[in-house]
Protein backbone atom coordinates (compact mmCIF):
# COMPACT_ATOMS: atom_id res chain seq x y z
CA UNK A 1 0.00 0.00 0.00
CA UNK A 2 1.39 3.36 -0.98
CA UNK A 3 0.59 6.27 1.29
CA UNK A 4 -0.35 9.60 -0.19
CA UNK A 5 2.47 12.11 -0.19
CA UNK A 6 0.60 14.24 2.35
CA UNK A 7 0.27 11.28 4.74
CA UNK A 8 4.02 10.57 4.46
CA UNK A 9 4.77 14.18 5.24
CA UNK A 10 2.37 14.04 8.21
CA UNK A 11 4.10 10.93 9.58
CA UNK A 12 7.53 12.53 9.13
CA UNK A 13 6.33 15.71 10.79
CA UNK A 14 5.00 13.65 13.70
CA UNK A 15 8.34 11.85 14.08
CA UNK A 16 10.20 15.14 13.86
CA UNK A 17 7.97 16.65 16.52
CA UNK A 18 8.56 13.71 18.83
CA UNK A 19 12.30 13.92 18.25
CA UNK A 20 12.29 17.66 18.83
CA UNK A 21 10.24 17.21 21.99
CA UNK A 22 12.78 14.68 23.22
CA UNK A 23 15.65 17.06 22.56
CA UNK A 24 13.86 19.89 24.34
CA UNK A 25 13.09 17.60 27.27
CA UNK A 26 16.72 16.57 27.50
CA UNK A 27 17.81 20.20 27.31
CA UNK A 28 15.37 21.07 30.03
CA UNK A 29 16.66 18.32 32.27
CA UNK A 30 20.21 19.38 31.52
CA UNK A 31 19.40 22.94 32.46
CA UNK A 32 17.85 21.73 35.71
CA UNK A 33 20.94 19.72 36.54
CA UNK A 34 23.15 22.71 35.73
CA UNK A 35 21.62 24.83 38.48
CA UNK A 36 24.41 25.67 40.96
CA UNK A 37 24.11 24.63 44.62
CA UNK A 38 22.24 27.05 46.87
CA UNK A 39 24.77 28.60 49.27
CA UNK A 40 22.44 31.32 50.52
CA UNK A 41 21.84 31.64 54.24
CA UNK A 42 23.51 32.02 57.62
CA UNK A 43 26.67 30.02 58.26
CA UNK A 44 28.49 29.56 61.55
CA UNK A 45 31.98 28.14 61.96
CA UNK A 46 32.07 24.35 62.23
CA UNK A 47 34.85 23.18 64.52
CA UNK A 48 36.20 19.90 63.19
CA UNK A 49 38.91 17.78 64.78
CA UNK A 50 39.11 15.90 61.49
CA UNK A 51 38.13 17.55 58.16
CA UNK A 52 34.79 16.20 56.95
CA UNK A 53 35.64 16.86 53.30
CA UNK A 54 39.01 15.29 52.63
CA UNK A 55 38.24 15.31 48.91
CA UNK A 56 38.43 19.10 48.76
CA UNK A 57 41.78 19.04 50.53
CA UNK A 58 43.07 16.37 48.16
CA UNK A 59 42.26 18.66 45.24
CA UNK A 60 44.87 21.13 46.48
CA UNK A 61 48.20 21.06 44.62
CA UNK A 62 50.53 18.41 45.99
CA UNK A 63 53.14 21.02 46.91
CA UNK A 64 50.72 23.21 48.90
CA UNK A 65 51.46 23.46 52.62
CA UNK A 66 48.29 23.19 54.71
CA UNK A 67 48.12 25.69 57.59
CA UNK A 68 46.13 24.37 60.54
CA UNK A 69 45.12 27.55 62.36
CA UNK A 70 41.50 28.08 61.32
CA UNK A 71 38.47 28.74 63.51
CA UNK A 72 40.37 30.59 66.23
CA UNK A 73 43.41 28.33 66.25
CA UNK A 74 46.76 30.10 66.26
CA UNK A 75 50.32 29.03 65.57
CA UNK A 76 52.93 29.82 68.18
CA UNK A 77 55.84 32.19 68.02
CA UNK A 78 58.20 31.13 65.25
CA UNK A 79 55.78 28.50 63.85
CA UNK A 80 54.90 29.03 60.19
CA UNK A 81 53.60 25.58 59.15
CA UNK A 82 56.83 24.83 57.32
CA UNK A 83 56.75 27.83 54.97
CA UNK A 84 60.07 29.22 53.82
CA UNK A 85 59.95 32.93 54.62
CA UNK A 86 61.59 35.51 52.41
CA UNK A 87 63.98 38.08 53.94
CA UNK A 88 61.16 40.65 53.91
CA UNK A 89 58.86 38.30 55.83
CA UNK A 90 61.62 37.37 58.27
CA UNK A 91 62.15 41.06 59.00
CA UNK A 92 58.43 41.54 59.63
CA UNK A 93 58.47 38.64 62.08
CA UNK A 94 61.65 39.86 63.80
CA UNK A 95 60.20 43.33 64.41
CA UNK A 96 56.66 42.21 65.23
CA UNK A 97 55.33 43.89 68.36
CA UNK A 98 52.63 41.85 70.10
CA UNK A 99 51.83 44.74 72.42
CA UNK A 100 51.01 46.95 69.43
CA UNK A 101 47.99 44.77 68.65
CA UNK A 102 46.41 45.96 71.91
CA UNK A 103 46.95 49.64 71.32
CA UNK A 104 43.85 51.73 70.73
CA UNK A 105 44.88 52.79 67.21
CA UNK A 106 45.15 49.15 66.15
CA UNK A 107 42.12 47.69 67.93
CA UNK A 108 39.68 48.26 65.08
CA UNK A 109 41.96 47.67 62.09
CA UNK A 110 40.40 44.80 60.10
CA UNK A 111 42.50 42.08 58.46
CA UNK A 112 42.17 41.09 54.82
CA UNK A 113 39.99 38.30 53.42
CA UNK A 114 43.03 36.03 53.53
CA UNK A 115 42.66 36.09 57.31
CA UNK A 116 39.12 37.15 58.19
CA UNK A 117 37.48 34.28 56.30
CA UNK A 118 38.99 31.78 58.74
CA UNK A 119 38.14 33.74 61.90
CA UNK A 120 35.65 32.16 64.36
CA UNK A 121 32.74 34.40 63.39
CA UNK A 122 29.60 33.66 61.35
CA UNK A 123 28.64 35.02 57.94
CA UNK A 124 25.65 35.38 55.65
CA UNK A 125 25.74 34.53 51.93
CA UNK A 126 23.47 36.18 49.36
CA UNK A 127 23.52 34.36 46.03
CA UNK A 128 22.51 35.64 42.62
CA UNK A 129 23.31 34.70 39.05
CA UNK A 130 25.68 37.62 38.42
CA UNK A 131 27.33 37.86 41.82
CA UNK A 132 27.53 36.41 45.33
CA UNK A 133 27.87 38.57 48.44
CA UNK A 134 29.49 37.43 51.69
CA UNK A 135 28.44 39.47 54.72
CA UNK A 136 30.89 38.80 57.53
CA UNK A 137 30.18 39.48 61.19
CA UNK A 138 33.91 39.95 61.82
CA UNK A 139 34.63 43.68 61.48
CA UNK A 140 31.39 44.07 59.45
CA UNK A 141 33.31 43.13 56.30
CA UNK A 142 31.74 42.39 52.90
CA UNK A 143 32.95 40.47 49.88
CA UNK A 144 31.50 40.74 46.38
CA UNK A 145 32.26 37.82 44.05
CA UNK A 146 31.46 38.54 40.41
CA UNK A 147 30.06 35.66 38.35
CA UNK A 148 29.50 37.56 35.10
CA UNK A 149 32.77 36.61 33.44
CA UNK A 150 34.46 39.96 33.81
CA UNK A 151 38.21 40.17 33.40
CA UNK A 152 41.03 41.49 35.60
CA UNK A 153 41.14 45.01 36.98
CA UNK A 154 43.08 47.61 35.01
CA UNK A 155 46.61 48.50 36.02
CA UNK A 156 46.72 50.83 38.98
CA UNK A 157 43.38 49.74 40.46
CA UNK A 158 43.29 50.14 44.26
CA UNK A 159 43.77 47.34 46.77
CA UNK A 160 41.35 46.71 49.63
CA UNK A 161 40.80 44.39 52.60
CA UNK A 162 38.33 42.31 50.55
CA UNK A 163 40.17 42.56 47.24
CA UNK A 164 38.74 41.89 43.79
CA UNK A 165 37.06 38.50 43.41
CA UNK A 166 35.88 36.77 40.22
CA UNK A 167 34.13 33.42 40.52
CA UNK A 168 32.94 30.60 38.31
CA UNK A 169 31.12 27.32 38.82
CA UNK A 170 32.99 24.10 38.06
CA UNK A 171 30.19 21.58 38.45
CA UNK A 172 29.10 21.81 42.08
CA UNK A 173 32.19 23.78 43.16
CA UNK A 174 32.43 27.56 43.32
CA UNK A 175 35.96 28.64 42.35
CA UNK A 176 36.98 32.18 43.30
CA UNK A 177 40.12 34.03 42.26
CA UNK A 178 40.98 37.07 44.41
CA UNK A 179 43.62 39.71 43.75
CA UNK A 180 44.20 43.31 44.90
CA UNK A 181 44.16 42.42 48.58
CA UNK A 182 45.74 45.10 50.74
CA UNK A 183 48.77 43.83 52.64
CA UNK A 184 47.86 42.57 56.09
CA UNK A 185 47.92 39.84 58.70
CA UNK A 186 48.46 36.30 57.46
CA UNK A 187 49.12 34.59 60.78
CA UNK A 188 48.73 35.89 64.31
CA UNK A 189 52.44 35.61 65.01
CA UNK A 190 53.98 38.36 62.92
CA UNK A 191 53.76 36.85 59.43
CA UNK A 192 51.97 39.16 57.02
CA UNK A 193 51.05 38.82 53.37
CA UNK A 194 51.94 41.38 50.72
CA UNK A 195 49.58 43.25 48.40
CA UNK A 196 50.68 40.85 45.66
CA UNK A 197 48.96 37.87 47.28
CA UNK A 198 46.78 35.81 44.92
CA UNK A 199 44.12 33.71 46.64
CA UNK A 200 42.17 30.87 45.01
CA UNK A 201 39.18 29.48 46.90
CA UNK A 202 37.01 26.44 46.29
CA UNK A 203 33.61 26.28 48.02
CA UNK A 204 31.50 23.13 48.05
CA UNK A 205 28.18 22.25 49.70
CA UNK A 206 27.66 18.92 51.46
CA UNK A 207 25.10 16.57 49.87
CA UNK A 208 22.57 17.29 52.64
CA UNK A 209 23.07 21.07 52.28
CA UNK A 210 23.98 21.61 55.93
CA UNK A 211 27.75 22.07 55.67
CA UNK A 212 29.81 24.44 53.53
CA UNK A 213 33.41 23.47 52.93
CA UNK A 214 36.17 25.65 51.51
CA UNK A 215 39.87 25.72 50.83
CA UNK A 216 42.01 28.76 50.23
CA UNK A 217 45.23 28.49 48.21
CA UNK A 218 47.73 31.34 48.53
CA UNK A 219 50.63 32.42 46.37
CA UNK A 220 52.78 35.27 47.67
CA UNK A 221 56.40 35.01 46.46
CA UNK A 222 57.25 38.29 48.17
CA UNK A 223 56.66 36.68 51.58
CA UNK A 224 57.00 32.90 51.30
CA UNK A 225 58.44 30.52 48.73
CA UNK A 226 55.82 27.78 48.67
CA UNK A 227 52.11 27.77 48.03
CA UNK A 228 50.11 27.71 51.25
CA UNK A 229 46.54 26.61 51.94
CA UNK A 230 43.81 26.54 54.56
CA UNK A 231 40.72 24.37 54.98
CA UNK A 232 37.56 25.62 56.71
CA UNK A 233 33.96 24.58 57.25
CA UNK A 234 30.67 26.18 58.30
CA UNK A 235 27.26 24.87 59.40
CA UNK A 236 24.04 26.32 57.97
CA UNK A 237 21.65 27.67 60.63
CA UNK A 238 18.25 28.69 59.19
CA UNK A 239 16.66 31.87 60.50
CA UNK A 240 19.79 33.39 62.05
CA UNK A 241 21.60 36.60 61.09
CA UNK A 242 24.97 38.17 61.75
CA UNK A 243 25.10 40.98 64.28
CA UNK A 244 26.94 44.30 63.96
CA UNK A 245 30.55 43.98 65.07
CA UNK A 246 30.67 47.62 66.18
CA UNK A 247 34.33 47.66 67.11
CA UNK A 248 34.99 50.27 69.81
CA UNK A 249 38.61 51.33 70.20
CA UNK A 250 37.87 52.97 73.56
CA UNK A 251 36.34 49.83 75.12
CA UNK A 252 38.00 49.04 78.43
CA UNK A 253 39.36 52.54 79.03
Amino acid sequence: MTLPRSAKRSRLDSRSCRALAGVLLCLGLGAARAQPPDLEGFWTVKREQTPSDRALIEELPEDAILIEDTGGGELGLGEFAGLTLTPAAQEDVRTYDYAAELRRENTCVPPSAAFYMQAPFPMEIYQGTELIVFKMEYFDMYRVIFLDGRGPLPEGAPHSKSGYSVGRWEGDTLVVETTHLAAGTFMNNGLNHSDGLVMTERFRLSPDGTTLWATQLYQDPAMFAERAARYMAWTRVPGEHVFPYECDASYGD
